[in-house]
């Protein structure tokens, strides 16, 4: 199977059943590159509806057409996608990036849209201090601020921080400390609240760093990880089978790709049993796996890339956690 095969079963299509469409612009320019929205009644008298409203995006781009994109209740605040882009383009700046570029997610007709804007002159070597494995030689994270907002009441705006791995872009981790959740009604006159909160996380080492290293200190076996697939994630339906599947077989043989099931249907076969292609060597990852550091890779590298918005988001949150879940089995 070709590889931009591959890219098409795991590429980012989706965002709650909608498509999406990705590009990177400046960040100065992000204000232009999205698209405007409008508040206003639902229905015309005397067929309206008074505790109504009908959100319509404005054309944009090619798109001459409005297009209404959400219904909400009459007491909806909305938080245009291009109030957010100004505010980072005014405070993104004090923090640290030349030239930020914001990379952009967004549905169809722009109703939701996530923003990463990558913080390179705040990158850490993580093993710079008590570095043990020469492998381990450029080792960078950058932070990245995350930024999501939706005019269709799907969410309110979220900011977090995030930690990429650069050696291979698959290492995204997030800890809870490092999310500012459902922030809503939010004004020009609160944005302060956020800018706070990105610069108190960004002047203290995240926890997330420290469960790095630690993880980089305990050695692991891949069999005993393929028995944690199969009786944790798959037997608690943690993850679906299929992503099962892929862990088993990047741990098997350091390669991804598409998974097919069993031909046998109607009993549960073990996770060996599925056939999941050798299309893609998992970037900076030893095979076989040496250590729980790089367990929590393979699991990024899987969530990371999924079809969805919301499996990537869920699915890289969840990793810290499901890392605790693995440490632990290993003590009953």
């Amino acid at each position: 199977m070709p590889l931009d095969q591959y890219s098409s079963t795991y590429d980012l299509s989706f965002w709650g059943g909608l498509p999406v469409r990705k590009f990177e612009v400046p960040l100065t320019q992000l204000h232009d590159a999205i698209p405007d929205f409008e508040l206003r009644p639902f229905g015309e008298p005397p067929n309206d509806n008074p505790r109504m409203r009908v959100i319509v995006r404005m054309p944009f781009g090619a798109d001459k057409n409005e297009r209404p994109v959400a219904s909400v209740s009459d007491r909806y605040d909305l938080l245009q996608h291009r109030v957010v882009a100004f505010w980072l383009a005014d405070n993104v700046e004090g923090l640290g990036p030349d030239n930020a570029k914001a990379k952009v997610v967004m549905t169809e007709y722009g109703e939701r849209i996530r923003i990463t804007i990558p913080l390179e002159s705040r990158s850490c070597d993580l093993f710079s201090r008590g570095r043990e494995r020469p492998e381990n030689e450029g080792d960078i994270y950058r932070p990245e601020i995350e930024v999501m907002n939706s005019v269709d009441r799907s969410s309110a705006l979220h900011v977090s921080i995030r930690w990429r791995r650069i050696v291979c872009l698959n290492g995204m981790f997030t800890v809870e400390e490092d999310r500012m959740r459902s922030v809503h009604h939010v004004d020009l006159s609160r944005t302060k609240l956020v800018k706070d909160f990105i610069e108190q996380r960004l002047a203290v080492e995240p926890d997330v760093l420290a469960q790095l290293r630690g993880w980089e200190k305990t050695q692991v076996e891949k069999g005993e990880v393929q028995a944690w697939c199969e009786d944790h994630l798959r037997a608690k339906g943690i993850w679906p089978v299929n992503t099962c599947a892929r862990l088993w077989a990047i741990l098997e043989t350091g390669y991804d790709g598409t998974v097919q099931p069993p031909s046998k249907r109607g009993e549960r076969h073990p996770l060996s049993s599925y056939r999941v292609g050798q299309h893609k060597r998992v970037p900076g990852v030893p095979h076989p796996i040496k250590t729980a550091y790089d367990l929590a890779q393979l699991l990024t590298w899987i969530t990371s890339n999924q079809r969805t918005v919301e499996m990537q988001v869920e699915g890289t949150e969840d990793v810290p956690k499901l890392m605790k879940s693995f440490l632990a089995s290993r003590n009953l």
